[in-house]
């Protein structure tokens, strides 16, 4: 005889021509009941994406960290094999504990999460009836299409205040910041540190861009870098940029990496010739030489891909040596 699960405190609620029931279901239930079909299984049936299991991972070993909390519901369909029944009087739902109980509509990665952590959690769950294969695929359309994910930037702008960051992120962020408030920046007035704002260059892209240079900096601090990275942008500019009318072009994302990825091949050269004095006069002595042998269309043109500009910008710099 199949075993039935039964929960109460459930809310009824309706919205347009569904209805459906928002109660607490405990996790290690949750995963024993629940299935998920994707494109890959079923080209028919399917929609879901499929499983990022190291995300999975991630999210299970958040739970059992004991401080992770996770309030979003999980969006469930009722099968029809799970005998799903709703209790008005009792305001509560009841169902076979089956392995196919519940088809996933929202919520795959926390579903797989939960069955990995070691640790037991009431989850809250919004679970539909009754609903056609067609009313499931239009459902996750909807809430996959209508939800706005927060940007990528906010996420790294509030890090600090939720205490999340890691050494490089605080790191980057100092750095960042130098550039957004200091007058003589080359960024001054050309960064965003929260939104996406066309012709500037976001905190998300200037981590991205920056980060692989970590290394190259050592152990400097970022006020440091910055007088050594601001002096390197600047000769960028007047040397490479400016002779060929494409300054704006310093804040297109790829080529924005492409001039990151430039700096330590670049400095290599100036610190061989001058030593550890990273002025932009010294650095102009070969962004010039590299400006008048560019073709300016890779950079007025670029594609997505910044390493193939980094690399004609480094053979556009070879060209100079002579004995």
């Amino acid at each position: 005889m199949t075993d039935r699960e039964s929960f109460g405190s459930v809310s009824l609620v309706r919205q347009g021509e569904h209805r459906f029931y928002s109660f607490t279901m405990p996790s290690d239930v949750l995963a024993e009941t629940c299935f998920v079909v994707n494109r890959d299984e079923n080209l028919i049936e399917g929609f879901q994406r499929e499983l990022d299991k190291k995300r999975a991972s991630e999210i299970a070993s958040y739970i059992d960290s004991g401080l992770g909390t996770i309030p979003s519901s999980i969006v469930l369909s009722a099968q029809e094999d799970s005998g799903f029944i709703y209790d008005s009087k009792k305001k509560s739902v009841s169902f076979d504990k089956i392995s196919k109980a519940f088809l996933i509509i929202d919520g795959q990665h926390r579903v797989y999460g939960f069955k990995l952590a070691k640790t037991a959690l009431r989850i809250p769950v919004v679970v539909y009836e009754n609903l056609s294969k067609r009313d499931e695929s239009r459902l996750f359309i909807d809430i996959n299409s209508k939800q706005k994910g927060v940007p990528t930037e906010l996420l790294l702008d509030i890090k600090k205040m939720a205490e999340y960051e890691s050494d490089t992120e605080q790191y980057l962020r100092e750095l960042f910041d130098i550039f957004l408030n200091e007058n003589d920046s080359a960024l001054y007035n050309r960064l965003s540190a929260s939104k996406r704002v066309k012709g500037k260059i976001t905190r998300s892209v200037f981590n991205t861009a920056v980060k692989p240079l970590a290394k190259v900096f050592g152990n400097k601090s970022p006020d440091e870098i910055y007088e050594i990275f601001n002096s390197y942008l600047v000769a960028f500019n007047e040397g490479v940029l400016v002779p060929h009318h494409l300054e704006e072009q310093a804040f297109n994302t790829t080529v924005f990496k492409a001039i990151s990825g430039f700096f330590p091949i670049i400095t290599a050269r100036v610190k061989d010739r001058f030593g550890a004095i990273y002025s932009v006069d010294n650095y102009y002595e070969f962004t010039q030489i590299t400006g008048q042998r560019i073709k300016p269309a890779k950079i007025e043109n670029p594609t997505n891909a910044y390493k193939p500009i980094v690399d004609h910008l480094e053979e556009s710099l070879k060209q100079e040596f002579t004995l």
